[in-house]
């Protein structure tokens, strides 16, 4: 499946609603201005994109899609500027990482380059915020983290961090965007799957009564007996007695 874009960001937001992604918490900073435009384009043109909701702190932010996750069982994006919007959002990052809550929570980063590049750095706070590993903030209260590279990663990075979001137990990831790499000139994006989404068990409906957490556990574990023997069935004789010795 091939989508008509402009850029990387234009590609990010068409691919976020092919996930089933609806809404897209922001607080934005320099470098959202890709994703500012592709908003724009996307609206008034009627394309696919989940609906910006811009919130006045990065503390909102994140707790508005923790809320909305809570009720809906879907995971929601949200992002922040840099380090500093990072760094506001992180108490909220550890509330839905103990709550086991799944969030694509990103956040642009500084730009690389200093010239010769669309995006590339051009005002002061572009030095100031610079960040040897913006991540190491976050690192124990997420599941993964991973800087976006270059937009024909987008797919397989998008679809991991939603993976893994979601994967038992769930909880937040992070992915950071550098500006540079969102302004990239792109053309199409290139689905090779279609139609994938990640929702699961209403977490709102468990404490409301409507789902018996039993029969939720006992449908964790089939799971897990699922994947035992499908993973013994991959070992060779040799794996299975070294790891039923130990």
């Amino acid at each position: 499946m091939e989508i008509h874009v402009e850029n990387a960001a234009d590609a990010y937001l068409a691919l976020l609603a092919q996930r089933g992604i609806k809404y897209f918490f922001a607080n934005a900073g320099t470098d959202f201005a890709p994703l500012v435009e592709s908003f724009a384009k996307r609206t008034s043109e009627d394309e696919p994109c989940p609906t910006p909701i811009l919130c006045p702190h990065e503390s909102t932010a994140v707790s508005m899609a923790h809320g909305y996750t809570m009720i809906t069982g879907e995971p929601q994006a949200v992002m922040v500027h840099v380090t500093v919007g990072t760094a506001n959002a992180a108490a909220q990052v550890m509330n839905a990482s103990k709550a086991q809550v799944p969030i694509l929570f990103s956040a642009g980063r500084t730009p690389i380059n200093e010239e010769g590049v669309l995006g590339n750095r051009d005002v002061y706070i572009h030095w100031a915020q610079e960040s040897r590993d913006q991540a190491a903030m976050l690192r124990e209260f997420v599941k993964w983290d991973y800087e976006l590279r270059n937009p024909g990663q987008l797919e397989t990075v998008v679809d991991r961090a939603l993976t893994l979001a979601m994967a038992d137990p769930p909880g937040p990831v992070y992915l950071t965007l550098p500006r540079e790499v969102l302004a990239e000139k792109q053309q199409t994006l290139s689905l090779r799957r279609e139609q994938v989404r990640f929702g699961q068990v209403d977490i709102g409906e468990i404490g409301a009564g409507h789902i018996d957490p039993l029969d939720l556990i006992a449908g964790r574990l089939d799971r897990l007996e699922i994947a035992c023997r499908t993973l013994a069935r991959h070992m060779s004789d040799d794996q299975r007695s070294f790891h039923y010795s130990r």
